[in-house]
């Protein structure tokens, strides 16, 4: 003969562990989402934590990212660009920069990163003796 699983027609007890259920899925998600604000809390504190803020004055020399650089294959080219000289700051996080021909533009604090060479470095040659 075929077994017959036992159906459960007391409503009461049905609709009781219905609700269970019910509650059991929504503490998990409550916990899930507890653990990935704990992670993502976590993981903020030690990106910050690295970071380095970009504080620029007049006077600095800063390195200009080139993101339109698409001509060449980025092995070839170096992503940036510069020297170049910071002269005003805005308090809104835009620079303005002057290269070497006296040109000024603006640009914003993202694009840029400090220059820990000489102004007037055109190319560095490196002598080295081998004996």
């Amino acid at each position: 003969m075929w077994a017959l699983k036992k159906l459960n027609l007391e409503w009461d007890v049905a609709a009781n562990l219905w609700v269970e259920q019910l509650n059991e899925l929504d503490e998990f998600r409550f916990h899930a989402y507890s653990s990935s604000s704990l992670y993502k809390d976590k993981m903020k504190y030690l990106h910050d934590k690295y970071a380095r803020n970009k504080e620029f004055k007049e006077g600095d020399l800063v390195l200009l990212f080139n993101s339109r650089l698409r001509l060449f294959s980025r092995k070839l080219k170096s992503k940036w660009s510069g020297p170049f000289e910071v002269v005003h700051v805005t308090p809104f996080g835009a620079l303005d920069l002057k290269n070497k021909n006296g040109e000024i533009f603006r640009v914003i604090v993202h694009r840029v990163k400090h220059y820990l060479g000489k102004f007037d470095d055109s190319h560095v040659v490196a002598l080295i003796n081998f004996q």
